[in-house]
């Protein structure tokens, strides 16, 4: 599935995201493809600007990684920002420094998707997500479902996997519903956010009969669409 062309949000749609109620936490979510090494050098320069301004409205990246299987796959990295609450994120959109950085952010990136979520159970406040090895990766699953019934099987399948992922050694580090597309070809309904100790175990994990199984007959049902990228989380120099 190619990502959208589109890298920056358009007014219509800010709007539209300001009339959304203000009670809750958001996490933004930053899928990026760069334009080669120049392009994330500029995008950098972009994320200085942008971490300073998210920090000022009481946010912060709580999950920052890049693609974990090498080319062949749509996205460079993903980003996970949370905000206390919408405003934070509209103001950003109105500071002169924010704005003046966004020339870097446009020539950076060659597509993104940005999409805000939101607890399911109205949690405020998210912890950051620690990385406690060079090894471990974790899945951002995107999910779109067939209707309850297929949001049904979904889940059916749900119940299979997490066994399996506990089985790993993995856990579900997020389960977050949608709030709002800001730049998105589809619509998404769920981000899911699962840990495993090591590419190996993913592998290893989706070729046995047992997920093959709850993949045949419950999660290839239950799906209209979905983004699963593989990521490892950048670790402090």
């Amino acid at each position: 599935m190619e990502p959208t062309q589109n890298v920056n949000p358009s007014r219509e749609d800010i709007d539209a995201f300001r009339q959304q109620p203000d009670d809750d936490a958001i996490i933004m979510v930053n899928l990026l493809r760069f334009n080669g090494e120049e392009g994330r050098k500029r995008y950098g320069e972009y994320a200085k600007v942008s971490g300073q301004e998210i920090a000022e409205r009481g946010g912060r990246v709580i999950y920052s990684a890049r693609n974990a299987v090498g080319p062949g796959v749509p996205w460079d990295s993903v980003a996970l920002v949370y905000y206390p609450r919408r405003e934070a994120w509209l103001s950003m959109q109105d500071s002169p420094a924010y704005q003046a950085a966004i020339e870097d952010r446009t020539a950076g990136l060659s597509a993104r998707l940005l999409y805000a979520f939101r607890s399911p159970t109205g949690v405020q406040s998210f912890d950051d997500i620690p990385s406690n090895n060079n090894t471990e990766i974790a899945v951002v699953n995107l999910l779109r479902y067939n209707g309850d019934v297929g949001k049904a099987e979904y889940q059916q399948y749900g119940r299979v996997a997490s066994g399996l992922i506990n089985e790993t050694g993995g856990e579900v580090l997020l389960h977050l519903e949608a709030d709002y597309p800001l730049v998105s070809d589809y619509e998404w309904q769920n981000l899911i956010l699962v840990r495993y100790p090591s590419l190996e175990a993913l592998m290893t994990m989706v070729q046995g009969e047992t997920w093959k199984a709850a993949d045949r007959d419950h999660r290839q049902k239950g799906m209209a669409g979905t983004i699963a990228l593989p990521t490892r989380q950048n670790r402090p120099r």
